[in-house]
């Protein structure tokens, strides 16, 4: 299966969907002028990972900013990618977020809540 890489710009976050290692990356600012455009490609990736995904997958999520609209897409990209943790599958959530940035956090929080699933929250320096 491909890598989905999409690289950073001012409006959309990086993409790192890595199969072969099992790691899932979405960095940055998430302010798509098309939201669904950019995150289908996303949701059409992990749907085909569920096929054969690897027994551990760990998704990190190192968000600087996210619009209502992408908030949509990332929580649909979460319960998709729930779905990895069955079949006794390892499905870790890193959620990071800047350590004065609790609005980040409590987004974090709130998805981990929304889900019913623990996430790391991983706090760093800027």
């Amino acid at each position: 299966m491909n890598s989905l890489i999409v690289n950073p710009t001012q409006d959309t976050p990086e993409v790192v969907f890595d199969a072969e290692q099992g790691k899932l990356l979405i960095a940055g600012t998430s302010i798509p002028e098309n939201a669904r455009a950019f995150f289908e490609p996303m949701l059409n990736w992990i749907s085909e990972y569920l096929k054969s995904p690897k027994a551990e997958t760990y998704i990190s999520f190192k968000m600087t900013y996210f619009n209502t609209v992408s908030t949509k897409y990332i929580f649909d990209i979460m319960l998709l990618a729930k779905e990895i943790a069955k079949d006794n599958n390892t499905l870790v959530f890193n959620w990071y977020f800047s350590e004065d940035d609790e609005d980040m956090y409590e987004a974090g929080a709130t998805f981990s809540k929304m889900l019913r699933f623990p996430f790391n929250m991983v706090k760093y320096q800027e």
